[in-house]
């Protein structure tokens, strides 16, 4: 069976728009020639529904690494975690990863977050490693969140740069160190008309950043890295 073919009526025009819930400015439709481009900074989930003569380039990053926290003897530390991915109709922008708390040393920095799906698939830069007194810097994602450059001494870690960038590590003077979390990635594709079916459904996920490890005794706290992006022009 073929579809049945949609009709016009006579002196209208198609327009790049789509539905969006939940709304977005006040709008539950958007108009991407009347409203200008769709941008979402923080993390959510949206369903996009086409309407037809929808065409479109979506960009994605993902969401930044948490960064682990550093400790001074003992045994026990909390955990960061990783950030999130971004994702629309398969395509798919991972988020960076954690770095891992450290007792008494000095740990590494998180991965970059890696994409697919895309016609462009960019992976974040990785966190740093912490090093003797100084945590390490968190890393970037392509086209977004700038590397977060780590101060010295007994110092908390430090959010991700938005979007999509990971923490820097915690640092207690020249005892331990954390590395900084990973940048989240990049994904970016190009929907002609006819790609994505008109009047069907699809969930745009905004992935959120890695929380940071928690401080204690004789343990200075990780940071949470920044939420990922979606921009439809």
């Amino acid at each position: 069976m073929f579809p049945f073919p949609t009709f016009l009526p006579v002196g209208a025009t198609l327009t790049r728009s789509f539905s969006i819930s939940p709304a977005v400015s006040g709008k539950t439709t958007w108009d991407l020639d009347a409203d200008g481009p769709l941008t979402l900074n923080a993390a959510g989930t949206w369903t996009i529904t086409p309407e037809a003569g929808f065409s479109a380039t979506v960009d994605l990053n993902g969401g930044g690494g948490g960064s682990g926290s550093a400790k001074s003897g003992g045994s026990g530390t909390n955990s960061a975690s990783n950030g999130a991915a971004s994702t629309f109709a398969g395509m798919s922008a991972g988020g960076g990863a954690r770095s891992l708390s450290i007792i008494d040393g000095n740990s590494a920095g998180g991965a970059g977050g890696t994409s697919s799906g895309g016609d462009t698939n960019s992976t974040g830069s990785a966190g740093t490693a912490g090093v003797t007194g100084q945590g390490g810097n968190g890393g970037a994602s392509p086209n977004g969140g700038a590397t977060n450059v780590k101060a010295v001494g007994y110092t908390v870690g430090t959010v991700g740069n938005p979007p999509g960038g990971g923490a820097t590590g915690a640092a207690i003077a020249d005892e331990a160190a954390t590395g900084g979390g990973g940048g989240g990635g990049r994904c970016v594709r190009a929907f002609a008309v006819g790609d994505l079916a008109v009047g069907s459904p699809f969930s745009l996920i905004v992935g959120d950043g890695g929380s940071g490890a928690a401080g204690g005794t004789v343990q200075t706290a990780g940071a949470a890295g920044a939420p990922g992006r979606a921009v439809i022009t």
